[in-house]
């Protein structure tokens, strides 16, 4: 069975129905591999999604406020998801939170006080950026047991830079970020608060907006003034930022945003980048995996960067572990996470190079699975061959079509965007137009989560060159 559809462009959030909102993010939880739900309610009054019921995980209610915040004309949510309570004392829930920050990393030294009720974390202590802050609370929310995390920790204003410094950092990272390059918003510095306002296009976009400026010497970022319109979605701010690209800004933007992210900055100084027709070097030696895995996802974020080739070695200015460590180590950070505790994933290591073997039930399981390894002490390399069990589930042409079609009007909505839709015995064609990579990627992603296999995407790239690569994507 074939049939096809062309994406619309209405963005008339205020012309839906909220009843037709809410149905669109009910669906998108019921069809989400990722979220072992057994009821959750969804309720819309005016631009407030109101989420309710319960879930399995910490990691799982948080997954679907991302969500709930990516659908069109959603301006904030609240959720009220209950995670189910386990059966573990809390004495043991704190003493994994504190495995879990050490074995991973997460923040650079952490001197992080963990105290544990009812399996609520709540953590005090000091960091040196809100983006550390942020970081140490994902990292707890994904052990086992844990039901909520109140972030309690303060940030050391360790900086000497002004106001106006801190503005220029922060405006330069959010007109140069791919992920808000239609955005329009303004930047003020006051006492260390970045103060924003503007338009976005959704709830997860201000999201984003606030997570880019909590750069280091910010003490607090307010979004309040931040609006949410779907209609300003309209790719006139995009369409002059990508025509004002050259290599010399690109190698300006790579350099504040590795010095801003709290994973990288303290290497920076190690890495060397340079540029050619807006494909990025980078080189120098760093002292993690995710150090070097963090700075290339950090340089395709940057508006105009095409391919990233990453030549960094990974040196170690400590004794290196040995394969035993890692392994132990690995198998413990495992074991420790609320998605991957009940897997067997094996471990194998040889020359800090980690292999995982084993079966898991989801793709987010396998991509968990490899974050955690990487985020291990003197592992170089990861080699994920975990396998995914029901990988692909039966489903009709007509019910993938009817999916795909919601998930790109609700998620996806851009006037710039014309996509249209084939679907064959399970495959989805695409063809069409998008403005950027990013959205090319964002419609595959959105593809697969539709239950379709193999998706063959044939859509152009406005702001870019042709790759090179075959037009056929396969998921990985």
């Amino acid at each position: 069975m074939s049939t096809s559809i062309l994406i619309a462009d209405d963005l008339e959030s205020s012309s839906i129905e909220p009843s037709i909102v809410a149905s669109a993010i009910q669906s998108d939880f019921e069809g989400d591999e990722r979220l072992a739900v057994g009821s959750l309610k969804v309720e819309m009054n005016g631009g407030l999604v109101t989420l309710s019921g319960q879930v399995d995980s910490l990691q799982d209610k948080n997954l679907a406020s991302r969500i709930a915040k990516r659908t069109l004309g959603v301006e904030a949510v609240l959720n009220q998801i209950l995670v189910r309570t386990s059966d573990r004392p809390d004495d043991a829930i704190r003493k994994d939170v504190l495995k879990v920050l050490h074995i991973t990393d997460s923040v650079d030294k952490p001197q992080i006080v963990v105290d544990v009720t009812a399996g609520e974390v709540a953590m005090t202590g000091k960091v040196d950026s809100l983006s550390e802050k942020r970081i140490a609370e994902f990292t707890a929310s994904g052990v086992r047991g844990v039901t909520n995390v109140v972030n309690q920790m303060t940030v050391n204003l360790l900086t000497p830079r002004s106001d106006q410094q801190l503005r220029e950092e922060v405006n330069a990272l959010l007109v140069q970020s791919v992920y808000l390059d239609d955005a329009d918003v303004e930047v003020n510095v006051q006492d260390h608060i970045a103060m924003l306002s503007g338009k976005v296009s959704t709830a997860e976009m201000k999201d984003r907006l606030e997570e880019v400026a909590e750069v280091r010497g910010i003490k607090k970022v307010d979004v309040s003034r931040v609006e949410v319109d779907p209609s300003s979605a309209d790719g006139t701010r995009r369409k002059s930022r990508y025509a004002d690209v050259t290599d010399e800004k690109i190698s300006d933007a790579l350099l504040r945003v590795l010095h801003a992210d709290p994973v990288v900055f303290g290497e920076a100084d190690a890495i060397s980048a340079s540029v050619d027709s807006g494909i990025v070097t980078l080189t120098g030696s760093v002292t993690r995996l995710r150090i070097k895995e963090k700075s290339e996802r950090l340089a395709m974020d940057v508006i105009g960067v095409q391919q990233v080739s990453n030549e960094l070695k990974i040196e170690f200015s400590d004794r290196s572990p040995s394969d035993s460590d890692i392994i132990r180590e690995t198998q413990e950070a495992v074991r420790l996470s609320a998605y991957l505790d009940r897997r067997d994933v094996r471990v194998h290591c040889q020359r800090a190079h980690v292999s995982l073997y084993g079966i898991v039930e989801s793709e987010t399981e396998k991509q968990i699975a490899g974050w955690l390894a990487g985020g291990v002490t003197g592992v170089v390399h990861v080699n994920n061959s975990l396998a995914v069990e029901n990988n692909w589930k039966e489903k009709s042409d007509k019910k993938i079509k009817e999916d795909l079609e919601r998930k790109l009007k609700f998620a996806l909505f851009d006037t710039s965007n014309q996509i249209e839709v084939t679907v064959e015995n399970g495959v989805a064609i695409l063809r069409g137009e998008v403005d950027t990579w990013r959205q090319w990627q964002a419609v595959l992603d959105l593809t697969v989560e539709a239950g379709a296999k193999h998706p063959h995407s044939l859509i152009n790239v406005r702001y870019h060159p042709p790759h090179g690569a075959s037009r056929i994507y396969v998921p990985r």
